[in-house]
């Protein structure tokens, strides 16, 4: 058993379990360190001050739950000068009135500052108490809180008034608590598995953490044993295995609708099941963005007031998921009166085609149960880059398979690429296409033209930027293979293939054009008919770079170098914009954005990338006979990853000074295969014989950063 187990080259079981146990002590550690905790909040972020207290004008808050074990109620605060004025909090619950009160006290002015109220501290049972508060003070000071669009029953209340917003309210439990992620582990899990399908229980992320998760971490590294011992038969497979399961877990530990504009694409594949049509891109139709169904259980699952800002937390009581499966049984929202203006109806259905399966399946499910369906079949998705990476550098180097296996294990396990791939985004499906394409493109210079793959060829690059139009970005390396390919293969015998490619790539195109997205354009509105959106919006998206070609090209220069005397600022002083959008926001940044590592981490990442760029060189140099031999293929893969990347930026361009970053490393990742040919290229630099134990140390420490990317989204969002 143990043979079979850990079968193939020792030299994989053996760098890797050293790897893993270091790696294993310092999450031990971590994991088992005492923190500050919250015993609840109640899911409203601090985006602004909502209400300016007065002594005359007490704030209200209702229907609060106190959860058990809590000894202070904090609230956030704004003064206007240096001095806070004396704050009192009455808080009336189960029938009991307990009074608190704050002396003034220095805070920095104009700036957040927590306002914590002593509280009796509340019994074990019941789990939460009902609650209401009432806070007031001498002088002018604000309260933090959300913003609402229009006065529900939670919404504060201000004297008789009632506020268009919600308080942000934090339960704590006494003055120097602290427990350890072990000892709430429980905890969290009840709370993660809450708005999800009826399969999903607190049992399930024990399974996921403690069995699926570390199955797979020796699956994949069996897979490179295997490989390094030349016993590849069936690896494709298990690899496109690996990829799925560790996307389908990130499916399931991700908060709903937590993934970047997923209540958007969401609305996208319920529209297109339910009206047969996608969603309007006009910003004034009368049509409601989110069904009621969708709207409904984004009310359940607060995320009006719980997706902007990292200083809250998801829904943690099991009532409030009663409360919303009460509410949607009484009032069964419809699921067909969406379809208005979403920040995804400029894209072409293909992707959202792929998830209608998924949403059909729980068609008498709830909204949470459509999604996670929904999600698997991304995380599928997913999958194929994964499959697409491994047969790239197959094509590259197909003597040494396990260079292939390696790559495609470093896609699977980039935590950013895993959590993206386990949600509703048709970024999923732009980066399965376009490596596809990447990998068709690597094969025709290798190997030349035939009529089935130019027929393939075609159809790939006609529909990836229907897909999404950062597929475009890529047209420019298209064109360069394709001028190469025909000085190659200019022959009489290849006319039919080459026709192949033409007539495929005509033919997907108006199938797109006039078939899909003219049948699915909203009926509402007549200038988005016929119109392939997706190609029309991303190349207009560009035309500001395209115009203005020298100040692009400063602007791309300040993204990665520090600004010339003579370069036009395009970025705050003190900002690393390449810091923030490949680092940060390429390998870590959860959720909608702000679930984030300690920043030391994204350092140590910084470091290696850096590093990359003279290993490379000496990669280079140490295989110059190759390269040499290979040169071309080594180009073309080199400009995959510039080409997205320019791509992306001439999407972003803005001729003046941006205040805020408004690009993200994950736009990268149409690239993420070549890329990560180019990792295990770089390996060559330690040598032949050194490589495999650099590139086994390199896996697992991507390894341990999924995992641990997996366990900070768990806690940062439950515990």
């Amino acid at each position: 058993m143990q043979a079979a187990v850990f079968a193939g080259d020792r030299r994989v079981w053996r760098a890797g379990a050293i790897c893993a146990l270091a790696l294993l002590l310092v999450g031990g550690a971590y994991c088992l360190k005492p923190r500050f905790y919250y015993t609840g909040t109640d899911s409203v972020e601090d985006v602004t001050s909502v209400a300016t207290l007065t002594a005359s004008a007490p704030v209200c808050v209702p229907a609060l739950r106190i959860p058990a074990h809590t000894a202070i109620v904090r609230l956030q605060t704004i003064s206007p000068t240096s001095t806070r004025p004396a704050l009192s909090l009455t808080l009336t619950s189960m029938g009991r009135t307990t009074y608190s009160r704050l002396p003034a006290m220095r805070v920095p002015a104009l700036h957040p500052a927590n306002a914590d109220f002593p509280i009796a501290q509340t019994p074990a049972h019941p789990v939460a108490s009902p609650a209401s508060l009432c806070v007031s003070a001498r002088e002018a000071v604000s309260l933090g809180g959300t913003p609402l669009t229009s006065v529900t029953p939670l919404t504060a209340r201000q004297g008789t008034a009632r506020l268009m917003a919600r308080v942000a309210v934090w339960y704590l439990p006494r003055a120097g608590a602290r427990e350890s992620y072990v000892q709430r582990a429980w905890a969290a899990f009840r709370r993660a598995a809450l708005f999800r399908p009826g399969f999903v229980g607190a049992w399930t992320y024990p399974v996921l953490l403690f069995l699926v998760l570390p199955g797979l971490a020796l699956l994949a590294l069996r897979c490179l044993a295997l490989a390094v011992a030349g016993r590849t038969r069936r690896i494709a497979a298990w690899l496109y295995v690996v990829a799925a399961v560790n996307f389908c877990c990130w499916a399931l530990i991700t908060p709903v609708f937590q993934g970047p504009d997923e209540v958007d694409h969401f609305a996208y594949v319920q529209s297109v099941v339910e009206r047969g049509e996608k969603p309007s891109p006009v910003e004034s139709s009368p049509l409601l963005r989110w069904s009621s169904s969708e709207g409904l259980a984004l009310e359940g699952a607060d995320f009006p007031t719980d997706h902007q800002v990292g200083d809250t937390r998801a829904p943690w009581l099991a009532v409030e998921q009663d409360e919303y499966q009460v509410r949607q049984a009484r009032l069964h929202p419809p699921s067909n009166n969406g379809g208005g203006y979403t920040t995804s109806a400029v894209h072409g259905p293909l992707y959202y085609l792929a998830l209608a399966p998924g949403y059909m399946l729980a068609a008498h499910g709830s909204v949470f149960s459509q999604l996670t369906l929904m999600r698997f079949i991304s995380a599928l998705l997913g999958a194929l880059v994964v499959l697409f990476a491994f047969l790239l550098v197959r094509e590259l180097a197909p003597g040494r398979p396990w260079l292939a296996v390696l790559a495609a294990l470093l896609v699977a396990y980039e935590p950013m690429y895993g959590f993206m791939s386990g949600v509703v985004n048709n970024d999923v499906g732009v980066n399965a296409g376009a490596a596809a394409l990447e990998l068709l493109l690597i094969r025709m210079l290798k190997r030349g033209i035939t009529v089935p793959w130019g027929a393939l060829t075609g159809a790939v690059l006609i529909a990836l930027p229907s897909i999404k139009g950062t597929g475009l970005s890529l047209y420019p390396v298209a064109a360069l293979v394709f001028a190469v390919a025909l000085w190659r293969n200019h022959h009489r015998r290849d006319l039919p293939a080459w026709g192949a490619l033409a007539l495929s790539a005509l033919v997907v195109g108006e199938l797109i054009a006039h078939v899909l997205d003219p049948a699915l354009a909203p009926s509402s509105s007549a200038a988005g008919a016929g119109v392939p959106s997706a190609i029309g919006s991303n190349a207009s998206a560009v035309d500001e770079a395209l115009h203005h070609i020298p100040d692009f090209l400063s602007y791309l220069w300040q993204v990665f170098l520090p600004r010339l005397p003579f370069m036009t600022p395009h970025f705050p002083s003190g900002v690393y914009p390449a810091f923030t959008i490949f680092v940060v926001r390429g390998w870590g940044a959860f959720g909608w954005y702000d679930v984030l590592f300690p920043h030391w981490v994204y350092d140590v990442i910084l470091v290696a990338m850096l590093l990359a760029i003279p290993l490379g060189a000496w990669a280079a140099r140490r295989e110059w006979s190759w390269l040499r031999r290979h040169w071309l293929e080594v180009l073309v893969v080199t400009l995959m990853p510039v080409a997205v990347i320019v791509g992306f930026e001439a999407a972003y361009y803005t001729p003046g000074t941006r205040p805020v970053l408004a690009e993200f490393g994950r736009y990268a990742f149409p690239a993420i295969a070549p890329l990560a040919a180019l990792v295990v290229g770089v390996l060559h630099a330690f040598g032949r014989r050194r490589m495999l134990t650099v590139g086994t140390g390199l896996l697992v420490a991507m390894i341990a950063l999924s995992y641990a990317s997996q366990l900070l989204t768990l806690a940062s969002f439950y515990a």
